[in-house]
């Protein structure tokens, strides 16, 4: 989740317009166009090599549906525990009709009544994140279901938070009322604002939903490929790694962190919310902007991902400023802290296990980076892809590490501090020093 970028007056309103994706309109242009030929190219190239190694070593054609399979060996028990959240979700509506209706039946206790359904919601907010995390330990997900729960589970909270938000003032204030179409429709449309109503498309392109389902496929069989073949996992090394092993695997890879970023990028952002939006006949679908070009690490990461901006911008950072404390480096600090806090609960799921890592980045790295305003110029630029892939690939190996330490020497009985270190550095078979 990225956090928004700074701004001097806190009382911007999100507005919706009928607009493409500016990778839409990129690839529209014929020239241009052969970037997302190279992609091709690329997935094509991907698949030949893959079908001729297993070809070659074991006499088989495999195009990594094993690899697919594994990962998501128990994906109905993972739509099982969707369907329990989104129905849960789908009762928040009801609740939020109850507080509403009875709130002004007796005056005297209208605070009081606020007060518990506040408590009530915070309460909803850390018993869904207890249930999805308990569940993905608790069915023993592979990382990619437990990705897909842990990131759904975010998403609905997010969607309940923003309809609170924005409903609740004006039925405090008058005897408006909401509908649950508009509140179902909300929750599948690619935008975490609420809105009663958005701009929508006349009709549903067909072939552009087509295109966007095989982008997203075609994705998911690259990461295949990728964590398969090109990157190795723990179970093919054969000794331990050394702290100058674990530097220069970070700088090897690092090419392949950048092709990780930029395909999650692709598909979350581009394939998937254009895909939802033109089922939904969302109109607008200006779902990020050009990060790829900036030079600066704040308006880098506030364009990266306007989904998840705009409503960090809305719910936490305008609202701390207006309701908490009026100091914008705060301000910044509570988004940042709000943001690294839900990406390491996914992380948690898709480990089993605590492993702060990217609290560590955003203390170190990120939070310093983002008040430092570089020139607009090329070599910044340059140097925001190459410190982007190297903290992609760092992550990519010290989450691999931990991974196999967890499932290669797991704690029994362990004590709080057991938890916060990483295990790979205490497990003595990952590396060694």
């Amino acid at each position: 989740m990225q956090p928004p970028e700074p701004e001097k007056k806190t009382s911007r309103q999100k507005t919706f317009v009928l607009r493409n994706s500016l990778l839409t309109d990129i690839f529209d242009n014929n020239h241009t166009r052969n970037v997302y030929n190279v992609y091709v190219i690329v997935f094509a190239g991907l698949c030949l090599q893959n079908a001729l190694r297993h070809y070659v070593k074991d006499g088989r054609v495999d195009f990594g549906l094993e690899t697919i399979g594994k990962g998501f060996a128990k994906f109905d028990k993972a739509i099982l525990i969707w369907l329990c959240c989104f129905l849960s979700t789908c009762a928040s509506f009801y609740f939020f009709q109850i507080w509403g209706k009875f709130r002004t039946w007796d005056k005297k206790l209208t605070t009081t009544w606020d007060w518990f359904w506040a408590v009530s919601l915070v309460l909803y907010y850390f018993y869904m994140i207890n249930f999805t995390s308990t569940a993905t330990l608790y069915f023993e997900f592979n990382p990619p279901c437990a990705v897909f729960v842990s990131i759904e589970s975010v998403r609905l909270l997010m969607k309940v938070h923003s309809f609170v938000r924005i409903k609740a003032p004006p039925l405090m204030s008058a005897s408006e009322d909401a509908k649950f179409s508009k509140f179902l429709y909300f929750l599948f449309a690619p935008t975490l604002i609420y809105r009663d109503s958005y701009p929508r498309t006349k009709h549903i392109n067909w072939n552009f939903v087509i295109c966007r389902l095989l982008e997203a496929i075609s994705m998911v069989f690259m990461f295949a490929y990728i964590l398969h073949a090109i990157y190795p996992t723990p179970e093919k090394w054969l000794a331990k790694y050394t702290i100058k092993d674990t530097l220069l695997d970070i700088i090897e890879f690092s090419p392949h962190g950048g092709l990780v970023a930029c395909g999650s990028f692709f598909l979350v952002f581009h394939s998937v919310q254009n895909l939802f939006a033109e089922v939904t006949r969302f109109g607008d679908r200006l779902f990020y902007q050009d990060w790829w070009s900036q030079s600066r690490y704040n308006k880098w990461l506030a364009k990266w991902n306007l989904l998840v901006r705009d409503w960090l911008y809305c719910f936490v950072y305008r609202d701390f400023k207006h309701y908490i404390c009026d100091n914008n480096f705060l301000a910044i600090f509570v988004v940042l802290v709000a943001s690294f806090a839900m990406h390491e609960y996914v992380m948690f799921c898709f480990l089993g296990k605590f492993f702060p890592f990217f609290l560590f980045l955003a203390m170190i790295a990120v939070f310093p980076m983002f008040f430092l305003n570089f020139p607009e110029n090329m070599f910044f630029n340059v140097f925001l892809w190459c410190s982007g892939s190297l903290i992609m690939s760092a992550t990519m190996v010290l989450y691999n590490y931990e991974h196999y330490a967890v499932t290669k020497a797991p704690l029994k009985d362990p004590t709080l501090l057991e938890l916060i270190i990483p295990r790979f550095i205490t497990c003595d078979c990952v590396l060694k020093f």
